[in-house]
């Protein structure tokens, strides 16, 4: 067993033993607490040059310099049999995630990726999100750790994805965009299509770790993330200072952004950890089987955060089945069988929706949000429609519309029981305008129940034209 190897395979013991009799409060500390915290000190910065290109057959492997990560990253690239260097054709990307411990190169060297994709006409981009990137801008560092603060869901999203679209003849829409991965890449999959509504056609998860908020795991993740891989960093300070991170886990947590995941087409897939019929003969492993038996209760409630925020989606539910290869594999054809019909045929874009967010500025479905406050908290945005929105929080939030109305046409936007103020649609149909939700919050929000924000502001917003 590689020195790599043997780290992750330890974490992931950890994290199993711990996970399957953890009675821990969310946040806990690690035994003599971790390192304090240092934030990220500028915002990330973009910027992508290609420094290199290795072809051997259909797979390409790039080597890129990322202003966001601030280095150099690697991406394997498989491209459809007879990918033309000219030509009119364009393709649908597949945009295929790793799991921790794992690599950019894991999904073509154990996967097998180009045998199941077979003759498929579809670009699929494999990126690297180190051993323990979780597929997030990192909040900052451990006191003492001098490295750029990773960030890796803007290198991934606003650097690679346009990247691709440039220098690939991709089809640059939903339509043929499509994000999956196993384990923590399932989690990334759909956080990724969560944190951005209308950016994915379809999003798909094997074996996903997609319930970060989940009570045992977050008792024991300080001490699972200060589990260093070799030339990696300590991810203590991921999502936020330990034991201080409720807000930014949420934010990054598909379960708990669930109701954003409407209008994306879904397919989720999880065995049980125990052993089944594509499990070698002999003993199994704690890690595959404990692993997985964490990631499966985490796969029921995500499935029932989709069902009571009325999301359709699809589930492999197979049972029997450890957190291995051989399930991953077959997980992905399935993927791609039930993809293979879908593809340019996304589901229509909603006419309303209802989206959370933990981040100062986000968009969806077209529309777009900046937030003032002083502490992290979700935002929380219910039928968003041409008529209105419903916004709940603090602070302020800062609204500009698609193109849904009449250029140059006066409208009057605000709650119906107060003077309303008049917005005038800019010459694309776009309105921009403001609402108030009351002085910013003096602590970070730690729990996330309608109960628990029952006191906080809500603003009913309606849009008219004014006559």
């Amino acid at each position: 067993m590689s020195r790599r190897a043997a780290v992750v395979a330890g974490a992931c013991a950890l994290l199993a033993v711990t996970l399957l009799g953890a009675h821990g409060a969310p946040g806990a500390r690690a035994a003599g607490g971790p390192a304090p915290c240092v934030a990220r000190a500028t915002p990330v910065r973009l910027g992508l040059d290609l420094v290199r290109r290795a072809t051997d057959g259909r797979l390409v492997t790039l080597t890129l310099a990322s202003r966001a990560m601030g280095g150099r990253q690697r991406v394997a690239v498989l491209l459809p049999r007879g990918y033309p260097a000219g030509g009119r054709r364009r393709y649908p990307v597949l945009y295929l995630l790793h799991g921790t411990g794992g690599s950019y190169a894991g999904w073509s060297a154990q996967g097998d990726v180009a045998r199941i994709v077979g003759d498929r006409r579809l670009i699929v981009v494999m990126p690297d999100d180190s051993a323990n990137g979780a597929y997030t801008d990192w909040y900052g560092l451990p006191t003492g750790v001098h490295a750029p603060v990773p960030a890796w869901e803007s290198y991934h999203l606003s650097e690679l994805l346009p990247w691709i679209d440039r220098h690939y003849r991709t089809v640059a829409a939903r339509g043929g965009r499509i994000v999956a991965g196993l384990s923590s890449g399932g989690a990334g999959a759909m956080k990724y299509a969560a944190r951005h509504p209308g950016l994915f056609g379809w999003a798909g998860s094997f074996s996903g770790a997609v319930d970060l908020g989940l009570p045992a795991y977050r008792a024991v993740a300080p001490a699972l993330n200060a589990a260093t891989p070799p030339g990696g960093l300590p991810g203590t300070c991921t999502f936020g200072p330990p034991g201080a991170d409720a807000a930014g886990v949420a934010a990054n947590d598909a379960t708990a952004l669930a109701p954003n995941l409407k209008g994306t087409g879904l397919f989720v897939a999880s065995g049980s950890g125990v052993p089944g019929p594509l499990d070698a003969p002999g003993p199994i492993t704690d890690v595959q089987a404990g692993v997985e038996r964490v990631v499966w209760p985490m796969n029921q409630a995500f499935a029932t955060a989709l069902d009571a925020a009325g999301v359709a989606r699809t589930t492999d539910f197979y049972g029997s089945g450890t957190h291995a290869w051989p399930y991953w594999q077959r997980e992905l054809g399935r993927f791609l069988t039930w993809l293979d019909p879908r593809v340019g045929h996304p589901q229509p874009a909603p006419r309303a929706f209802s989206v959370r967010s933990g981040e100062a500025a986000f968009a969806a479905w077209g529309w777009d949000f900046a937030v003032r406050r002083g502490v992290r908290e979700l935002l929380y945005l219910s039928d968003v429609r041409r008529a209105g929105l419903t916004a709940q929080g603090s602070g302020t939030v800062t609204v500009t519309s698609p193109p849904l109305y009449r250029p140059g046409r006066r409208y009057r936007v605000g709650a119906a029981t107060r003077p309303r103020h008049v917005a005038v649609a800019d010459a694309d149909g776009r309105l921009r305008f403001g609402v108030d939700l009351g002085p910013a919050h003096r602590h970070p929000q730690t729990t996330f129940t309608p109960e628990a924000r029952r006191t906080w502001r809500r603003a009913v917003i309606h849009i008219d034209e004014a006559r």
